[in-house]
């Protein structure tokens, strides 16, 4: 669960009764709400601003479902939204716009912007040093608050790498760590004995490195400077200042979507019985803020409407070092933050607009399997005559399918046990009848990816029963696999990626179409390129090869001649 290929696959493949809240929440109200002339029914679930200003928007955004909640909003209006057709953890109450969700790593921005506004009042300034504030870390002499903001200060993450951080090696020993985490059975001083003694994995300023433990050490210099907890400096200076009425900071029994799939988190120790985070202490900083569309919408009107931060802060906020700025990642079109919870996700997309100033697209969202309502999934190759693969030296061969890929010694295999997960998972987040076809209809049979970056590149192999997938009785093509790819992984021309030119390929002698869409990758900060390569096999059955590259000029012929 813990090691780094759940992590890599986890992200790839583009996770009791209630408590009491033991934290802070907002009292104001919620100025110039932009939902409150808005009500959705059982029968509709979503609500577009039929403006005709607003088309070209609706054509980009309007369509878009999740298992959770969507809103894009302007400076001034509301645009659209949606809510999944479910409903709260209490049973009854209907998922909507203030269903509350774990925001997880979209908390980042509100410790950058509090540090920042710590900075403003002459309270701290952003190129002090570490030992300032942890005297006893003498590597710290050589990393600045700056190096933190920007994710550059060579910091191994306490959380998703802490092999390195907590001195321990194993899958065994880094589950029972994070389960301690999790469980916010580790303090602070553990913490900070752990960071003294950890390696640093590059030079403070050299490289961007995404890590976790930069935003929990902002965190607790908040408090050090303030001399009070992190969630009453938040909600005094942030929450309070937005009209943020439900959003609330190291709090539990406050969270109100439905976990679902969280069986075996629980087995593992990394969450409460009934599926929801359990570590106020330790996510603090890093994560642990929990929102709704309401409030998310209103904290970003307010920072980039400069309620927050004065304009020379602001483009400190803004400016990118390396791929992250503070808190937040520089997009072609704009800034985004992704967060991963256990049981949630989300996305916070501004867009800078020239003929609305901004553009706000937030999703927040469940994660975890989910079942048809008959039962186990069936066998989706039932009925065809797929032959699984061998993956044996670097090399994966399939003689039914015709496929041959020779690889070099720094790409590994996915194990079978993670591979028949993921499906599920991505059943999750189908919102359309064709999503879940296509989807259910599938099997993967192999998924290898590259060791030689953090960023792993990978591709994958899998089969699809045609006769499933099909939403009709017509013949599910390449092309109709294709189309439906490129809608649900929501590579959108206009939010960023570019899809190029559909065209014929020969594949280890075989024809294969290939799509080709690149764009930026808001997770990574790199730019991406995605190469899906369809062929009908037999009547039923059809292989599909998908290859994730993430640096820039990624060609296809580099990975083309790998099959033979």
């Amino acid at each position: 669960m813990s090691d780094k290929l759940s992590k890599t696959i986890s992200f790839l493949l583009a996770a009791t009764t209630a408590l009491l809240v033991t934290a802070c929440s907002s009292t104001q109200n919620i100025p110039d709400d932009p939902f409150s002339s808005v009500t959705l029914t059982e029968e509709q679930r979503s609500w577009s601003n039929q403006e005709d200003k607003y088309a070209g928007l609706l054509d980009t955004y309007g369509k878009q479902k999740c298992s959770g909640v969507i809103a894009v909003a302007t400076d001034k209006d509301l645009v659209y939204l949606y809510c999944e057709d479910d409903v709260e953890k209490d049973g009854t109450t209907p998922v909507s716009q203030d269903t509350v969700f774990d925001i997880a790593s979209m908390s980042k921005v509100f410790t950058a912007v509090s540090i920042l506004q710590l900075a403003e009042k002459g309270k701290l300034s952003i190129d002090d040093t570490l030992d300032k504030y942890f005297p006893e870390y003498e590597t710290g002499r050589n990393i600045t608050l700056y190096n933190l903001l920007h994710m550059n200060s060579g910091i191994s993450d306490y959380l998703n790498n802490p092999d390195p951080f907590w001195n321990i090696s194993g899958e065994d020993a880094a589950n029972k760590q994070l389960s301690d985490i999790y469980l916010d059975k580790t303090t602070d001083d553990e913490f900070l004995a752990a960071l003294y003694q950890a390696p640093l994995e590059s030079e403070p300023g050299s490289k961007y490195s995404y890590s976790n433990t930069n935003y929990r050490l902002l965190a607790m210099i908040i408090e050090q400077i303030t001399g009070e907890k992190y969630c009453n400096y938040v909600k005094k200076n942030i929450f309070d200042k937005c009209g943020m009425t439900k959003t609330s900071s190291m709090a539990t029994g406050d969270l109100t979507y439905a976990p679902r799939g969280f069986e075996e988190l629980v087995e593992y120790g990394f969450c409460s019985e009934d599926g929801y985070p359990a570590c106020p202490n330790n996510s603090r900083g890093d994560g642990g803020i929990h929102s709704c569309l309401t409030d998310m919408v209103a904290f970003d009107r307010a920072l980039f409407g400069g309620k927050l931060l004065n304009e020379k802060s602001m483009e400190i906020l803004l400016k990118e070092d390396n791929g992250y700025c503070c808190g937040l990642k520089k997009e072609a079109s704009g800034y985004a933050h992704d967060g991963s919870s256990l049981t949630c996700m989300g996305n916070n997309k501004i867009i800078e607009s020239g003929e609305f100033g901004h553009v706000y697209v937030i999703r927040l969202e469940r994660t975890g399997s989910v079942q048809p309502a008959e039962g186990e999934l069936p066998d989706p190759m039932a009925g065809t005559n797929y032959t699984k693969g061998i993956w044996e030296n670097g090399c994966y061969t399939n003689e039914y399918a015709g496929i041959r890929l020779e690889l070099s010694d720094e790409y590994e295999q996915v194990g079978e046990a993670m591979l028949n997960n993921n499906v599920p998972n991505i059943l999750a987040d189908c919102t359309e009848e064709k999503d879940w076809n296509r989807e259910a209809a599938t099997k993967w049979d192999c998924f290898v990816y590259s060791m030689d970056t953090d960023i792993h590149d990978n591709i994958s192999i899998m089969y699809v029963n045609t006769e499933l997938a099909a939403t009709d009785t017509a013949d599910y093509t390449e092309d109709n696999y294709l189309d439906d790819r490129i809608a649900f992984s929501e590579f959108t021309e206009g939010d960023g990626w570019s899809v190029g030119e559909r065209k014929t390929v020969l594949l280890g002698g075989k024809e294969y179409v290939r799509q080709i869409v690149s764009g930026y990758d808001s997770f990574s900060s790199l730019n991406m390129t995605n190469i899906t390569y369809a062929r009908k096999i037999d009547d039923n059955l059809m292989a599909v090869i998908i290859i994730s590259a993430f640096y820039d000029n990624a060609s296809p012929e580099d990975y083309e001649k790998l099959f033979m």
